[in-house]
């Protein structure tokens, strides 16, 4: 008799005879193993025999099912080849690459093994069919019978990795006998056998059938196969899974969503010779016309409502572009409605191009505008800033760095560039890559803007202006803003007053010759410029010092190129495909107004790269992921830690 209730069964008593309970049995059973096979094995001993063969024989099978055996014993696996292991004369065969690892899962899925017992021809009846034999017979003339219980399972869960046989290849074969049989004699005697300048192994090569259509026979492969197809000893592990967008509707597999092409257009040369683009990528403008002409874009669903909402951002995006020619995304990102916004990289594409070097780079560029034809453009040039990692991992300072604003948000000016991106010595901006015009509300940087003169021609590394000018807006916005990160919202007069005068692009370039000597008090007396407080130090007048002095200014504060794991996570533009859900009638928006990733690519924790996860936490906190690329070599897996 069974114990407890949990070592019993209860089959369901069948549709005439509802109302009577169900017969039990215990479940006092044999406990057994068993093993899935991805292969196609019939009840017949010989094909029994071969699957068994295939995985190396039943001492080796017997081991991987072995029940005292603890998990971690069993984590080499079971191995299976494709190729059974010895050819029908009982030698190895020339060459198996890495076979399929099937590991042992216990206490996961166990399940009940059933005799069930019918009337003699009833499955002939049925062509074989249990299910509609059940169903037609009375519950009189089946008798079902729990014989043991399922308690673990061998499972085979990854793809077939490279499986060679070059049995009929004469030289492979003379390579096996020699040097697979690892015998001296045996090598000795196939070293004799090769000529001086032998061209054997070459001499079908240039009769081989070119025409795919015709077989080409196992003969021609006069070649040694390569001893290994990977590095690596074990199969790969390519941790398929399934699509997360794919659904099944009625019994038919259905993709949610659809991925289309943006056809973004880049410029890569600075060159005066370089044209800029003044119309869309062709093949971007034959699914716009497309578009037009159908009511619906392609590659898209007509209940998606992509076009309609696509042309709304596209109305929105020309009278933005109308007032300002060059823009950032992430201000644009304030001023698109959520509702459309998953049509901004299609309609930006429509209306703008982008350079991927010099001073408007990572910027929108209205199309036909060309920013190197007038110093006009110069207002719209990037700088970027980042704290550096010294001040990142001082808590203090972190805490004054405001949060990122969400992807998609609503900008405090309607139809304008959010407050909160522009420098003004009063706030730490949003975001640290920052256009010249956004800087000018610092009175300090407006009256170095106001002096500046403009190059001839622009370069690839100041654009517009001289190096000496964006120098000293670099340096006032470095020292307010790493004052701005350590709490300190009240700046040293005397050292703004110095980087507005400075002579060169670095104090230290200042020779012992070209510096003034100091007076008894330790000042320097500057042509044309006022003379300084003492409050400064007097040591500006050394060359190394004034390296010193540089560092010191810098205030925890970079300047530079944008980093690109940032970037990459923020701009999003790297990847031109665009992603197109079926549009709701109700509004999806969270409460706290953040966006909820509808948009966004499903992420694996298990399987993702080191630079996925960094690219997904700069979505929400660039600054952190920053820090960790920085700091991080990668990941390391738990067992180890």
């Amino acid at each position: 008799m069974a114990e407890n209730d949990e070592d019993l069964v209860r089959l369901s008593p069948t549709p005439e005879n509802s109302g009577a309970l169900a017969k039990e049995y215990t479940l006092d059973i044999p406990r057994i193993p068993s093993i899935e096979l991805p292969l196609h094995v019939s009840p017949k001993p010989q094909s029994v025999k071969k699957a068994i063969r295939m995985c190396g024989g039943l001492q080796p099978v017997k081991e991987a099912l072995h029940e005292r055996r603890s998990l971690e014993d069993t984590q080499q696996g079971l191995e299976l080849y494709l190729n059974e292991s010895k050819d029908p004369n009982g030698s190895e065969q020339f060459f198996n690459e890495h076979p399929i690892i099937g590991k042992r899962i216990p206490f996961r899925d166990e399940s009940v093994i059933l005799k069930i017992q019918l009337p003699k021809g009833t499955l002939d009846t049925f062509g074989g069919n249990i299910k509609e034999a059940l169903a037609e017979l009375s519950s009189k003339d089946v008798r079902v019978t729990p014989v043991a219980i399922v308690n673990n399972t061998v499972k085979f869960r990854e793809m077939s990795d490279f499986q060679v046989r070059l049995d009929h290849a004469p030289a492979a074969n003379e390579f096996k006998n020699s040097f697979g049989s690892l015998e001296w004699e045996n090598f000795k005697k196939f070293v004799e056998s090769v000529p001086d300048n032998d061209p054997r192994p070459f001499e079908n090569i240039t009769d081989m059938t070119v025409n795919r259509n015709n077989k080409c026979p196992s003969t021609d492969f006069q070649l040694p196969p390569p001893p290994r197809f990977s590095m690596v000893g074990l199969p790969l592990l390519y941790k398929y899974s399934t699509n997360p967008f794919a659904k099944k509707e009625n019994g038919v597999p259905e993709v949610s969503s659809t991925y289309i092409k943006n056809y973004q257009q880049f410029v890569h040369d600075m060159g005066e010779r370089t044209k800029v683009p003044t119309r869309p990528h062709a093949l971007l403008q034959g699914d716009f016309d497309s578009a037009q002409a159908n009511g619906v874009y392609p590659g898209t669903k007509k209940e998606s409502k992509f076009y309609e909402c696509l042309m709304e951002c596209l109305e929105i995006l020309k009278k933005l572009f109308e007032q300002r020619p060059i823009w950032v995304k992430r201000h644009l990102d304030g001023i698109i409605p959520k509702q459309i916004y998953h049509t901004i990289k299609v309609a930006l594409a429509l209306v703008s191009y982008r350079f991927t070097m010099g001073p408007w780079r990572n910027t929108y560029i209205k199309l036909g505008v060309d920013p190197r034809t007038s110093p006009e453009y110069a207002r719209y040039q990037t700088e970027y800033f980042k704290i550096e990692r010294k001040m990142l991992k001082s808590p203090s300072a972190s805490k004054n760095i405001p949060k990122p604003p969400p992807t998609v948000f609503e900008s405090d000016k309607p139809g304008g560039i959010d407050s909160r991106f522009k420098f003004t010595g009063k706030q730490i901006p949003w975001y640290f890559m920052l256009q010249i015009d956004l800087l000018i509300d610092e009175p300090n940087i407006r009256e170095v803007y106001d002096g500046a003169k403009y190059l001839d021609q622009p370069n690839e590394l100041t654009g517009w202006f001289e190096e000496l000018e964006l120098a000293k807006i670099r340096r006032i916005v470095k020292y307010e803003l790493g004052c701005m990160v350590q709490g300190n919202f009240e700046f040293n007069k005397y050292k703004l007053k110095y980087f507005k005068n400075m002579l060169f692009v670095k104090e230290s370039m200042m020779g012992e010759a070209t510096v003034p000597k100091r007076d008894p008090d330790g000042d320097i007396k500057m042509d044309g410029v006022e003379q300084y407080d003492r409050t400064i130090p007097p040591a500006i007048g050394a060359s190394n010092e004034l390296e010193e002095a540089e560092e010191d200014d810098d205030n925890g504060v970079a300047t530079g190129e944008a980093d690109e794991v940032i970037l990459e996570a923020e701009e999003a533009d790297d990847d031109g495909n665009i992603q197109v859900e079926a549009q709701d009638d109700e509004d999806d928006t969270n409460d706290d107004g953040e966006d909820d990733d509808v948009y966004q690519e499903t992420l694996d924790p298990k399987s993702a790269s080191f630079q996925e996860i960094i690219n997904r936490i700069s979505k929400s906190n660039p600054q952190t992921a920053y820090r960790l690329a920085k700091e991080l070599n990668g990941l390391i897996h738990e067992t180890k830690m």
